[in-house]
């Protein structure tokens, strides 16, 4: 019987490595496959558990059904984990992570404080954003109106209040985006619909997740894989690029 084959990463120009993190030569120094690798990290029983029931505690909160809770609480810990080269997912690391992950992620602290309500127009208003960023604009707003004393009632009013913060950064990442990574024409496509008062977080966004993978064009493939990752993870990397 043949051995198993060694774990593959699914994004081009990528190659295994026997003893180390799925590289590719041609690649910036550093770059790393964005998928974790099949057999690491590992979780600690404990840790799981935990995760699992801040996921569970958060789901409602996080306007999340309680199996998208987990997997977001699973595969975030697991990518910030290989990120950092760890073998093991302990309790200590989750603790850490909570305290990193913005307001709405099942495993952030401040999840959870306090409980909103969001009107039908509210709901409309929020339809309109791609999917992609739908939980994440849900949580910012939800924040903003935490952090301005802005009740716990969510309107259209309310989410301009975030619409038009979002919109002088991104107007101003828009303006100023000379380290700007090329894009295909069909990549660039994709986000033709994006509101423009966040269309400059979103890029650069992308293009911070690209150049972490050490690519030098953001196409298809990668916008698949960067979408992908924050779908499963629900983390946005706030306060690297974008988002905030």
């Amino acid at each position: 019987m043949s051995a198993p084959e060694a774990p593959k990463c699914p994004f081009p120009g990528f190659e295994e490595q026997p003893d180390g993190p799925i590289a590719a030569p041609d690649r910036e120094p550093g770059a790393i496959c964005p998928v974790p690798r099949a057999d690491q990290p590992q979780w600690d029983v404990e840790a799981h558990v935990e995760a699992m029931r801040r996921a569970q505690r958060s789901a409602e909160t996080s306007h999340l059904d309680t199996a998208k809770a987990e997997e977001m609480a699973v595969k975030v810990a697991e990518q910030r984990a290989a990120q950092k080269g760890l073998d093991e997912i302990r309790s200590e690391f989750l603790n850490s992570l909570g305290k990193k992950l913005g307001y709405g992620h099942p495993l952030s602290d401040r999840t959870g404080m306090p409980q909103f309500t969001w009107t039908d127009a509210a709901e409309a208003r929020l339809a309109e954003v791609p999917a992609f960023c739908r939980d994440l604009t849900r949580w910012r707003v939800e924040w903003t109106a935490i952090k301005q004393g802005l009740g716990t009632t969510i309107t259209p009013e309310i989410m301009e209040v975030k619409y038009q913060m979002w919109g002088e950064v991104s107007h101003a990442i828009q303006q100023r985006r000379e380290r700007e990574l090329p894009w295909t024409d069909s990549a660039r496509s994709r986000f033709d619909k994006v509101p423009d008062f966040v269309k400059g977080q979103v890029l650069e966004a992308v293009e911070g997740n690209a150049r972490q993978m050490g690519v030098a064009v953001v196409d298809d493939g990668v916008v698949d894989t960067v979408i992908s990752r924050w779908s499963s993870t629900g983390d946005f990397h706030e306060g690297l690029y974008g988002f905030r």
